[in-house]
């Protein structure tokens, strides 16, 4: 995301991946129907999906202060949402957890939708039989320098409502959490004393699935796979709702460019879409408006990092960095009360 002279420049994502996914789409037709369709039905969501701008790694909170609050706090602003980030750091090279290739993906999109709306495979949905509260599905769709392309992950994450905040327990993991875990400690991503929540892995890719069964051997295997690749991605809506369900933070649109979309429907390419970005009630106050205007403009600040504190019966946004290199006014720090999530 590129910030200058007060603007935030639309990553406009979600329209180059449709693009790519068609293809993939047509290509898999034949020799993988299942997965085949199940694209086509993703396209069909991220055309519908609510669509917002985050910071570089969806740096709103520092990852060692991810609380409870935060997992409450988890409740998607519409039924199917886009996070859109770009993931600059530093990487010149794939690494390993474990055993599992994470190569360099320097562009993400967090596919989340509410559990009762959408089902993009048949039979996903029969996960809800073990969680009646519900809870959001995660999908990472990526693209990085290695292929030029954007890609679905092999699946994603579960989250339900409701989960708890605790320390990661290798003995009484489930098979797949056990793997993923111990590779992550292994790797130095996680520690014995880290803490978790609660995620279910879920294939999207029928065949990919089967073919990932196939080489690891093993589904327990193939399921610790999709969370280990899941993983930024279910950070992302963690870390994102958080900060949106807080009272001082509102958001902003940036509308879909009319003449340059006139111009890709003409060339038969994927129109681009309208953005939200997050900004404080208070910055928005000032300088009037949505700072939308048809001309991508956007807030002059920026929200970056800060956390969640709870003060008796209400949680508190305490810290929040607003960053703009050019602006004057610099980083400002306050308190601020934020929603509670409502008992159900």
């Amino acid at each position: 995301m590129n910030m200058k002279n007060d603007q935030i420049q639309t990553l406009n994502y979600c329209a180059h991946a449709i693009e790519d996914l068609r293809e993939t789409a047509a290509m898999l037709q034949r020799a993988m129907p299942q997965s085949a369709n199940v694209l086509y039905r993703l396209i069909a969501m991220l055309q519908s999906s609510v669509k917002f701008i985050l910071p570089n790694c969806c740096n709103l909170v520092e990852p060692d202060e991810v609380r409870q609050a935060h997992i409450d706090l988890m409740r998607l602003p519409f039924p199917c949402v886009a996070f859109e980030a770009p993931w600059d750091k530093g990487q010149e090279g794939p690494e390993y957890i474990g055993e599992f290739k994470q190569s360099v993906m320097t562009k993400r999109i967090a596919l989340c939708w509410d559990a009762r709306q959408f089902e993009p495979m048949p039979g996903l949905n029969s996960l809800l039989d073990a969680f009646k509260d519900g809870g959001v599905f995660v999908l990472p769709i990526y693209w990085g320098p290695e292929h030029k392309k954007w890609t679905v992950a092999l699946g994603g994450a579960f989250v339900p409502y409701g989960s708890e905040l605790d320390r990661v327990d290798l003995d009484t993991a489930l098979p797949a959490t056990k793997i993923a875990n111990a590779a992550k400690i292994a790797a130095g991503h996680a520690h014995a004393k880290s803490m978790q929540f609660r995620s279910e892995p879920f294939p999207i890719l029928p065949e990919f699935y089967e073919n990932a069964i196939a080489t690891y051997g093993s589904r327990d295997k193939a399921d610790a796979q999709i969370l280990v690749d899941a993983h930024d991605e279910v950070m992302v809506l963690i870390q994102a709702c958080s900060v949106i369900n807080c009272a001082n933070v509102t958001t902003s649109d940036i509308d879909a460019p009319i003449v340059l979309n006139k111009k890709r429907e003409a060339s038969g390419k994927q129109p681009f879409f309208s953005y939200k970005v997050l900004e404080l009630a208070e910055e928005r106050k000032a300088h009037g408006g949505n700072g939308a205007g048809g001309h991508h403009a956007s807030p002059r600040m920026h929200l970056r990092r800060g956390h969640l504190r709870q003060l008796e019966r209400k949680v508190v946004w305490v810290r929040p960095a607003m960053i703009n290199a050019e602006s004057p006014r610099g980083v400002v720090y306050k308190d601020y009360s934020v929603v509670p999530p409502r008992s159900e």
